[in-house]
C-alpha cells in the first residue's frame, strides 16, 4: 500500500478543501494526468470532485466527464444499497443485528447524497454468535461463499466473502480487527453504534469517533501508508462530526488494540496534504503515544524482505490477538501455541512444536 503520490494529493485538496486551493489544485490536477486514464484510487474520487467543483461554480471540458461519473456512480450506489436492504431484511427476520463499515456506511454519513462515495462492495459486521447463520441466509437470498464456511473455525476467524449473480461483492465480518480470541470485543462498538434507517429496513453505524478509529486503522497491521480515499473518508468523518469526536476515546482505542503507528500515519498524512485542524495537543499525543512490543514485532515481519514459515504464522496470529491486554509477548506467544493446537486439531499442546518442525519441513519440500 503506497502513500499518496503527488497527483493523489491535488486531487484530494481539489476534492475536499475551500476556496482558491481547491480550484488552484484542480488545475494543477488536470494538467498533471490523462483524466480519461486515471488509477482507481483516483478515479473513485471523482464524484467527491465533481461536488466540491460544483459548489465553486467550476465550468470548463472536463466537467461533462466528472458528471457522468458522478451519475454512474448514483446509479450503481443505488443497486447495491437495494441489495444490502434485501440482505438488512432478511437478517432483521432472523434477529440478527447488522453493523454498515467502509463505504456504505460512508455515504449515510454524508447525509443525503449517496453518489459521493462509490460502493464498490458491501462490508457489513455481525455478533460472532450470529455469523453462521448470517453465512446461511446470505446463501439462500444468493450470495455465494468465496472459499470454505469456518464452521470449526468462526472462533479464530472475523471475515468471509460472497458473491452474488450480478457479481457485486459483500464482506461478511463478526470481528472488526480479527480478534478472535475475545468474543467480547466488539462490545463497546455496538453499545456506542448508532441506528440509522436504510431503504425500509435499519441497521447500525458505527459512532463518528469509532468511525473514524475504524476508517484510520481498517487492514489494520499493514497501514504504514494510507491511500487517498481512505484519507478522504477521515476527512469527511471529521468535518461532518469534529465535535461529535471524543479524541480521548480514539487515543485509548489506538493503545487497547495496538494500532498507534497507523493511526499517527493518517493524522499525519492528513495534516500534511490537507493541513487538518487536528487540535495540536491530540496530534501531539497521538505522535508521542508508546508503541507496543507486539506492534514492533509485527511490523518488523512486515518490513522483512523475507519471511520464515514462523513470520508467517505470528503474522496470522497477530491477527487474532489484538485484543489482548497485557503487552507481553510471552503471554502472546503461549496464546498462539494454542491457537495452532485448535486449528491443526492437536491432541495436546506439548505437540504444537512437533507439528511446527513437520509441517515446516513438508512446506520446504514442495517449495
Amino acid at each position: 500500500m503506497n502513500s499518496p503520490n503527488s497527483a493523489q494529493q491535488l486531487l484530494l485538496k481539489a476534492a475536499l478543501l475551500q476556496g482558491e486551493i481547491a480550484t488552484d489544485s484542480w488545475q494543477q490536477w488536470k494538467a498533471s494526468v490523462d483524466i480519461e486514464n486515471l488509477d482507481q484510487e483516483s478515479y473513485q474520487l471523482l464524484p467527491l470532485l465533481y461536488g466540491n467543483l460544483s459548489a465553486h461554480d467550476v465550468t470548463d471540458e472536463h466537467m461533462g466527464r466528472l458528471k457522468g461519473v458522478y451519475r454512474r456512480s448514483w446509479c450503481e450506489n443505488q443497486v447495491m444499497m437495494q441489495n444490502l436492504t434485501t440482505i438488512l431484511r432478511c437478517f432483521q427476520e432472523a434477529k440478527i443485528d447488522t453493523l454498515l463499515l467502509k463505504a456504505a456506511a460512508m455515504n449515510l454519513y454524508l447525509s443525503g447524497d449517496n453518489s459521493l462515495r462509490m460502493i464498490n462492495y458491501l462490508d457489513i459486521l455481525v455478533h460472532p454468535a450470529d455469523a453462521l447463520q448470517a453465512m446461511s441466509l446470505l446463501q439462500k437470498i444468493g450470495w455465494e461463499p468465496q472459499g470454505k464456511i469456518p464452521a470449526k473455525l468462526v472462533p479464530f476467524a472475523h471475515i468471509l466473502g460472497f458473491k452474488n449473480a450480478s457479481k457485486q461483492f459483500l464482506n461478511l465480518r463478526w470481528h472488526l480487527f480479527g480478534d478472535g480470541f475475545d468474543e467480547t470485543a466488539e462490545k463497546d462498538f455496538w453499545n456506542l453504534a448508532q441506528l440509522t434507517q436504510v431503504g425500509d429496513a435499519s441497521a447500525y453505524i458505527l459512532s463518528p469517533t469509532d468511525a473514524l478509529f475504524y476508517i484510520c486503522v481498517a487492514g489494520g497491521e499493514a497501514n504504514r501508508t494510507m491511500p487517498a480515499n481512505r484519507i478522504a473518508d477521515a476527512a469527511i468523518l471529521l468535518d461532518s462530526s469534529d465535535s461529535e469526536i471524543d479524541w480521548h476515546r480514539l487515543i485509548t482505542l489506538a493503545q487497547k488494540y495496538h494500532f498507534v503507528l497507523p493511526l499517527r500515519t493518517t493524522f499525519s498524512q492528513l495534516q500534511d496534504i490537507l493541513n487538518y485542524p487536528i487540535p495540536s495537543a491530540i496530534f501531539e499525543t497521538i505522535q508521542n503515544l508508546p508503541v507496543s512490543q507486539f506492534e514492533v514485532r509485527e511490523y518488523q515481519i512486515i518490513a522483512g524482505e523475507k519471511t520464515t514459515v514462523l513470520d508467517r504464522l505470528l503474522m496470522r496470529y497477530f491477527q487474532y490477538s489484538r485484543t489482548v491486554e497485557a503487552d507481553n509477548f510471552g503471554v502472546k506467544l503461549l496464546g498462539f501455541a494454542r491457537y495452532l493446537q485448535y486449528i491443526w486439531g492437536v491432541e495436546r499442546l506439548s505437540q504444537v512444536p512437533y507439528q511446527v518442525v513437520i509441517r515446516g519441513i513438508k512446506r520446504l519440500g514442495s517449495a
